[in-house]
């Protein structure tokens, strides 16, 4: 095949890409003075020296069953990340996609590089790491997290090694070795030797030595003194053989004896090279292997990331999916502010477009299904991380691009740049910003974009209801979207908030009528009943109140904890009887609020020793969120039904322990927002309420740190697109379901309802 060769200039970047999971690479080996470890924290960086280069072997797995089954072409996107020059001048870096056979070369890419490569103050190095044993666990200050040589796929041989990389020449006199203390002898060094290197130097033998039989048995910390003080930029423990005899190696902690190391923050690449394989090629290697060649120019040293290869759907869609609960993705995400639908993938570093929304700002630009979003605002995108957590927060892709986009809009400016893979070019597009201002507070009363955010949001709820009074004939949505249309006050939604209590009463006269997971829909409906009469006296739907509380006491049964607890609904319990809390937290909010409308409590005396055992108590060590249950109090899946219970308490005026113990891990917490076990939305949302009830200073402090999110996903004149959460699947609703719960978040603030924080009734009597 005729090689086709594609140039990257500087910042211009490149590539990973999306849907098969990220295909493994591996780094380069280091290989005397042609390419050299290079203090670079995160991944760790490579520097080919100039006029050399460095191979290896990419080896392109068999398509999985779900990459099969969606049918389709696919092509690859080989990159490597740049971090900059290791000396002065300007470095250029070319990679070719090597025909294992032939030696050809079927894709090429090069770029040029003139920023200088940072350097970190430190980093791990070593021969290899095991799985869950890696290197930096010997450097983590704790003796009871072990490094191991690998084992994984075939044990590693003889010698192991580890040490560090300074960022700058370091004066050393020993280092102490910890070995690890549980366990055989397996990787306990018996013969080791001391390595340095010297600055621009080989590395060089400083001491060697064997250990005693009683090292072996007692596990004593082994000190290894240079025998004069030495200026060194890096060092390694070698261990030679180790007393099992099994060609391991091992330590519990390696130490710089003198040396202080600081925490060091990963490095982003500033830009990537890349090349693109096409379509009929992939085909072709899948399942085969085919070489790597980096090669640099004679002016200067470049640092170079790990390479790393991705398959990119030539027409992605939702076929190609990850499970519908749990796991990393492939999902969707709603880009509402630029136009278009994107196919998101863990450990990913591009972003696929899925759709483009006629009319929009991906539309103004021309981009298409299959086009292949490589960097923003002149940097490339990161590694993306679906896992939820602080990751996520800062590096996700959606993160990235929706901060950028609030920044460009604080700047001034009306378009955001992005480099698009087009075919086997790249090019840069400025996609028009249809917004002048970006947010501020969040809080639709004093910040300008969120009150027209929140106009959207409404309208979209408007245009949405059904002729029958519901919205997408749901309980769910109808309550959010009802309770929303309220909390604005404004009285001319009040007959469509009237047509959506008479449709859920017609629909559900009997609590029965809820159906097999009926203590769910029978809450909402619970709620939005609630609210209703204590803004307008309608005492219709007292009845339903007390029937509702009736039903879910006698729905009872006793949990494996000789407690009575609910299930789903009045069947059983699920998960051999342990059942969960969700269901009974939105039990909880409708009967606090039931009360106010003059109804017994009843729920809560029933379920109170149950919660209490679901509880993480602090004063038991515990972290202070609620558990799934008494056999399950995690800390990633707890944000929506520790929400619901503060606001329990909170309505209630009980257990204000467990309430601020709560909402306290919560604010600590935010960034598993969407992680509400089964359903990331409406999940996310009720944590939000639970807060501005409950916590109203923390809310306060954390909405805004989700601009980002709204700006990303608000596409002005609509309203929010969806992006898949988390934890969950759309199928408690996408922009129906999230355009009704954002809608009654940003008016949280304003106390208007009892779920808010309003004490005060009758706003809509008589009128």
């Amino acid at each position: 095949m005729e090689g086709v060769m594609f140039r990257l200039f500087v910042l211009s970047v490149c590539v990973s890409s999306v849907t098969a999971a990220p295909l493994p690479v591996g780094g380069f080996e280091e290989s005397g003075k042609a390419v050299k470890p290079w203090p670079l924290a995160g991944d760790g960086g490579f520097e080919i020296a100039p006029g050399a280069s460095a191979a290896l072997q990419v080896n392109v797995p068999a398509l999985g069953d779900k990459e099969r089954e969606a049918g389709g072409g696919w092509r690859g996107v080989l990159s490597v990340d740049l971090y900059g020059t290791s000396g002065k001048g300007i470095g250029a870096l070319k990679l070719q996609a090597l025909d294992p056979a032939t030696g050809e070369v079927f894709a090429e890419g090069s770029a040029t590089i003139s920023k200088a490569a940072p350097r970190a103050a430190w980093v791990v190095i070593s021969s290899s790491g095991h799985p869950g044993s890696e290197a930096d666990k010997a450097f983590d200050g704790d003796p009871a997290s072990d490094w191991h040589s690998n084992y994984n796929g075939g044990q590693d041989k003889p010698p192991h090694w580890l040490g560090l990389e300074f960022g700058k020449p370091t004066r050393m006199t020993a280092v102490r070795f910890t070995p690890r203390k549980q366990g055989f002898t397996n990787g306990v060094p018996r013969k080791y030797r001391l390595e340095s290197r010297l600055p621009g130097g080989d590395w060089k033998v400083v001491t060697a030595g064997e250990t005693s039989e009683a090292f072996a048995r007692d596990r004593s910390v082994l000190e290894v003194a240079f025998p004069a003080p030495e200026v060194v930029e890096a060092f390694r423990f070698v261990i030679e053989s180790d007393w099992s005899g099994g060609g391991f190696g091992t330590a519990a902690e390696v130490e710089a004896v003198g040396v202080k190391l600081d925490p060091v923050k990963p490095v982003a690449a500033g830009s990537r090279a890349w090349a693109s394989i096409p379509a009929e090629m992939m085909k072709l290697l899948e399942g085969k292997s085919f070489g790597l060649r980096v090669s640099n120019s004679p002016s200067t040293g470049v640092v170079i990331g790990t390479p790393r290869l991705a398959r990119v759907h030539l027409e992605p869609s939702p076929k190609l999916f990850g499970r519908s609960n749990g796991g990393l993705g492939p999902d969707k995400l709603g880009a509402g502010l630029l136009g278009f639908d994107a196919l998101t993938e863990h450990d990913q570093t591009v972003l696929t477009l899925m759709e483009v929304h006629p009319r929009s700002a991906a539309a103004k630009a021309r981009l298409k299904p299959g086009d292949v979003i490589l960097g923003v605002a002149g940097r490339p995108l990161p590694v993306n991380d679906l896992s939820p957590g602080w990751q996520w927060f800062e590096q996700s892709h959606e993160a990235v691009i929706g901060r950028e986009t609030e920044a460009a809009l604080k700047a001034g400016r009306t378009s955001l740049a992005l480099e698009v893979l087009r075919g086997g070019t790249v090019e840069t597009v400025e996609l028009p910003l249809d917004r002048k201002r970006a947010f501020s507070s969040m809080n639709p009363a004093n910040d300008p974009e969120a009150a027209r955010l929140l106009e959207d949001c409404i309208g979209f709820l408007i245009r949405t209801q059904k002729e029958d009074g519901s919205w997408s004939g749901d309980m769910i949505r109808t309550c959010y979207s009802a309770l929303a249309l309220m909390a604005t006050g404004e009285q001319k939604h009040k007959p469509r908030v009237r047509k959506a209590v008479e449709w859920a009463m017609a629909k559900y006269p009997k609590p029965e009528n809820y159906g097999n997971l009926g203590f769910w829909s029978g809450a909402y409906a619970g709620i939005l009943y609630s609210e209703w009469h204590l803004a307008t006296g309608d005492k219709s739907v007292l009845p339903n109140l007390d029937a509702l509380r009736d039903w879910a006491v006698n729905g009872q049964h006793k949990s494996a904890w000789d407690v009575p607890a609910l299930g789903h609904g009045p069947d059983g319990l699920p998960y051999e009887n342990k059942a969960l809390v969700a269901p009974a937290c939105h039990l909880l909010v409708f009967e606090a609020l039931a009360m106010r409308c003059g109804m017994k409590s009843g729920i809560w005396e029933l379920l109170a020793p149950y919660m209490e055992m679901s509880w993480s108590d602090p004063k038991e060590g515990g972290h202070g969120a609620l558990g799934y249950n008494r056999s399950y109090k995690d800390t990633e899946e707890f944000w929506s039904r520790s929400g619901l219970f503060s606001m329990a308490c909170h309505l209630r005026k009980q257990r204000p322990d467990m309430r601020d113990a709560m909402t306290r891990f919560m604010a600590a917490n935010h960034p598993w927002i969407r992680n509400s076990h089964a359903y990331g939305e409406p999940g996310g949302s009720l944590g939000l309420l639970g807060l501005n009830l409950a916590a109203p200073k923390a809310y306060q402090e954390i909405i805004p740190q989700y601009a980002w999110w709204f700006s990303l996903a608000w596409e002005p004149g609509y309203g929010l697109r969806f992006t898949t959460p988390h934890m969950g699947a759309p199928y408690m609703g996408e922009e129906d379901l999230i355009n009704a719960t954002y809608a009654l978040v940003l008016q949280g603030p304003m106390k208007s309802l009892q779920l808010t924080g309003s004490t005060s009734t009758g706003q809509w009597e008589g009128r």
